[in-house]
């Protein structure tokens, strides 16, 4: 994974260049989002669960997930009382704090990383935790401490029903029917499109990354950016583990879990922030900086697990 790291950071710099030098522009960023989510991060998903092996156990993989979440909202909920935090920097807090971006950035780094883990139980605690809960939990909070006026609050449901039939969902329920008919590993013409689209993933969401960085904002939430990113990349991993152990995960599992439980602040967290009325700049700041600090912690993360 060490390589691998110093590659995302390369590529995230590489975004962050192409924006400066004026080839790529902010609004650009759709774009490279609207690729990854209809075109390669179906294709990863696919190609992961299509031949794998699943076992029952898989199930307690985003159960960890829903835990780890839970947690990490109560080191939020410290972190915004030492901070003496109004309600929309305390609401920014949170969701910074206990969601992470294990779809766009875990699961392919993941896949990017060797051996020692389980794509499997990544593509699971993406969907089954970290998908849901950025529907539900996320937009709780988003909409209970923000300031957006007429906002609705509680669980947005729709929402969650376009997240659940999103593409990388779709191609997750595919991938399950192919297992289960025990199908085998598609036709070569298939495959390797699928292969070659896959592993677009992490290098299109590297510059995406790169390409959204915000110094600016940084510079002012820096004290409150500051404590989210030692929960966020140090305390997760720990909860991970604890929770895993506790579980009684397989090895990979288990690997797999500690290292989505120190994956950066999911970039939804952002979007849906800034909607309800969330602190922006708290919010751009942990995107920003845990983003590129993990290239070097997830690394020291893995070799003290494996």
């Amino acid at each position: 994974m060490l390589s691998t790291s110093f590659a995302a950071l390369v590529i995230i710099l590489v975004g962050l260049g192409l924006r400066h030098a004026g080839v790529l522009r902010e609004d650009s960023g759709p774009v490279l989002v609207n690729v990854v989510i209809y075109a390669t991060m179906p294709a990863l998903v696919f190609t992961i669960i299509a031949h794998e092996r699943l076992s029952a156990g898989l199930i307690l993989v985003p159960i960890a997930g829903w835990l780890i979440h839970f947690v990490m909202l109560g080191a939020g909920w410290v972190i915004a009382r030492l901070r003496h935090a109004d309600r929309p920097t305390e609401g920014a807090i949170l969701v910074s704090t206990a969601v992470g971006n294990t779809g766009f950035f875990g699961v392919p780094l993941i896949a990017a990383s060797g051996i020692g883990v389980s794509l499997t139980a990544a593509v699971f605690y993406d969907a089954f935790a970290t998908g849901v809960i950025t529907w539900t939990s996320t937009v709780v909070i988003a909409t209970s401490f923000g300031t957006a006026e007429a906002r609705a609050r509680g669980i947005d449901w729709q929402a969650l029903g376009r997240g659940l039939l999103m593409p990388p969902m779709v191609a997750l329920y595919l991938a399950l029917a192919w297992n289960l008919a025990d199908l085998g590993r598609p036709v070569h013409w298939i495959a390797r499109p699928l292969d070659l689209l896959g592993a677009a993933t992490l290098p299109l969401v590297l510059l995406y990354a790169g390409l959204m960085l915000d110094w600016r904002a940084l510079r002012r939430a820096w004290p409150d950016v500051s404590l989210i990113t030692v929960a966020r990349l140090g305390l997760g991993a720990l909860v991970g583990l604890a929770i895993g152990t506790l579980l009684g995960l397989t090895q990979g599992q288990l690997h797999t879990v500690v290292l989505m439980a120190a994956m950066p602040t999911a970039a939804m967290s952002l979007v849906l922030g800034v909607r309800y009325g969330l602190r922006r700049d708290v919010l751009v700041g942990a995107v920003f900086v845990t983003t590129v600090l993990c290239t070097m912690t997830l690394p020291i993360v893995r070799e003290l697990i494996l």
